[in-house]
């Protein structure tokens, strides 16, 4: 089968939504940020198209920094799963990124999605990280005691806040990274200094934690603190969702045991992720 790879166009949009509106048992995001992908100059939605030249296969690609590629939202139509189009859109999407200069290339999936893990592993990706998503309705009442509590960091807090980080255990078993949503790349000390700038950037005796630009959720995307610790820092970010009125606070770290521990104690529904990378 000669498999065709293209760039999606704006009128291929309506046809994938159709297909990829029920992948999972909750549904499925696509539908929703094709638009947003589409209009995005930093990435591109790559298909695969039959004799006809309409999509049953997309995946999105987007370079993270310099050299650092993502792919994401991989999806097959349903009626031509096992036809070699997973794996054609994968390899032209690491070529995409090789193509502007990415040396690594990584994506992510949950460790529970055993077919998703055999297919990325037959493509030569290794597991580079593990990690915790946790999820938790803000309760709008809660107050933690006031020792927890978090205070914006200003920016002369940024190297001791790197530094504790880059040499702990979140630092190595994340591999370095943070995440932005669904994405993880390198972390760097910039993140911080602009996350200074950007009031993102918090502190109590317990660590610092940043979360991503202002929006109806609360959600980390670095944070640096200990075992013992970690329950405190947890306690501050829990009472900065209420007192914000979060819709949601999502937690991600780097999936030690006594992280994850820590977010079950605090009552936070907790998903296990699987970072993967690929040599360029």
């Amino acid at each position: 089968m000669n498999l065709v790879v293209r760039l999606a166009r704006s009128d291929d949009l309506p046809s994938i939504a159709t297909w990829t509106k029920d992948t999972f048992e909750w549904g499925d995001y696509v539908p929703e940020r094709l638009p947003k992908w589409m209009d995005d100059l930093e990435s591109e939605i790559l298909v695969c198209v039959d004799a006809g030249d309409v999509p049953l296969a997309i995946v999105h690609v987007r370079m993270l920094a310099s050299t650092e590629g993502w792919l994401e939202a991989a999806r097959v139509h349903p009626d031509h799963k096992r036809s070699g189009m997973g794996t054609a859109l994968n390899r032209a999407g690491v070529e995409w990124t090789r193509s502007r200069g990415a040396r690594v290339v990584r994506l992510a999936t949950e460790a529970g999605n055993l077919a998703a893990r055999n297919q990325v592993e037959k493509l030569g990706y290794r597991i580079g990280s593990s990690w915790v998503t946790a999820f938790l309705e803000p309760d709008r009442s809660y107050r933690a005691e006031t020792a927890a509590r978090l205070a914006k960091s200003a920016s002369i807090e940024v190297d001791s806040a790197w530094m504790f980080w880059s040499t702990s255990d979140l630092a190595a078993a994340g591999r370095s990274l943070l995440c932005e949503g669904w994405q993880w790349r390198e972390a760097r000390v910039e993140d911080l200094t602009a996350a200074t700038r950007d009031s993102r950037l918090f502190q109590s005796p317990a660590g610092w934690v940043m979360f991503r630009p202002d929006g109806s959720d609360l959600e980390t995307m670095w944070l640096a603190s200990s075992p013992e610790d970690l329950p405190l820092l947890i306690e501050g970010i829990k009472d900065l969702a209420a007192t914000r009125g979060a819709d949601q606070l999502v937690v991600k770290v780097p999936g030690l045991d006594w992280a994850s521990e820590a977010l079950r104690r605090a009552q936070f529904r907790v998903t296990d992720i699987l970072v993967y990378y690929k040599a360029t």
